[in-house]
């Protein structure tokens, strides 16, 4: 009886080693991943071997290694920004190989599991509603709407007076939601016209620009032209008492490229011009000049 009872125990000492080793197994498997943290690879032209993976949310200053092939082994590394074991988290970008399958992601050392890898394919960030608009308080407000957004993307918005030369006034950082609506109060308008637009850098990068919107001029004596930006022809547009009215071209060089005298209120302008910023100045009847910029894009 005595014997029984002691294999008995050794027995049960044994499944109770073997499940203390298979918990201990299970928490070291889910360490592996963090919480809330992510792996994702598409295909990105700007990095040479093809693709790339966006290592999302993961632990301040830790390496996170790449996992995939047969036999599983380390395919690339990406360090995470930030202190390590800092309180917070951030993100990475890390270039792989297209023709190798991946499969985790883990900041463990020999992991055997982590993070699955997430394929996004090609997704292109888009941009909409991009618009500008003054308010009855001389400021302006500048909106726009993306979608497909990955995480991490950066908006910068700029300033221009020529339409050549711009310069941030401010950045966001991309909330990472399929649909998002972002704004902005200019209050500083020291130039009756104004050109903004959007610069965009992805992780990976790459950047790009949206269309360039113009904030229109609100103080010009009733003198108009539309559509501006435009492609080819536009219109201006003179209220009748400044008719007869003088009208000068300039290209951004300060060369005349057209003039036209009329005693018309609407004018159209069908002259085929490169692309580029231009001045026009109005000389009315009254020898009242009004200049106004148009960009042809």
């Amino acid at each position: 009886m005595n014997e029984l009872k002691i294999q008995s125990i050794q027995t049960m000492k044994k499944l109770f080693l073997i499940i203390l080793v298979l918990i201990g197994s299970l928490r070291y498997a889910a360490a592996q991943c963090p919480q809330n943290a992510f792996a994702f690879i598409s295909v990105y032209p700007t990095c040479s071997l093809g693709c790339g993976v966006l290592l999302k949310d993961w632990p301040e200053g830790v390496i996170v290694n790449i996992y995939g092939g047969s036999p599983i082994h380390i395919i690339a590394s990406g360090l995470i920004p930030g202190t390590y074991g800092g309180p917070g988290t951030a993100d990475a970008f890390v270039c792989v190989p297209c023709n190798i399958p991946l499969i985790f992601a883990s900041a463990v050392p020999g992991a055997t599991n982590g993070c699955v890898i997430i394929a996004l394919g090609t997704v292109p960030i888009k941009l909409t509603n991009f618009s500008v608009v003054e308010d009855e308080n001389k400021s302006c407000f500048v909106k726009w709407t993306t979608t497909n957004e990955p995480g991490s993307t950066r908006y910068a918005l700029q300033k221009s007076v020529d339409a050549l030369n711009f310069s941030d006034i401010i950045t966001y950082i991309g909330k990472g939601n399929i649909s998002n609506n972002y704004s902005y109060e200019d209050k500083i308008l020291t130039q009756h016209t104004i050109f903004y637009r959007i610069k965009i850098t992805e992780v990976t990068g790459k950047i790009s620009y949206s269309q360039t919107a113009l904030l229109k001029n609100q103080s010009s004596l009733g003198i108009s032209i539309y559509p501006n930006p435009v492609e080819t022809d536009f219109k201006i547009i003179i209220p009748t008492q400044f008719l007869p009215a003088f009208i000068v071209l300039y290209n951004v060089d300060g060369k005349v490229v057209n003039t036209i005298k009329t005693s018309q209120p609407a004018v159209t302008i069908n002259k085929k011009l490169p692309k580029g910023v231009y001045a026009i100045r109005i000389t009315g009847n009254n020898n009242a000049t009004v200049t106004q910029t148009l960009l042809i894009k």
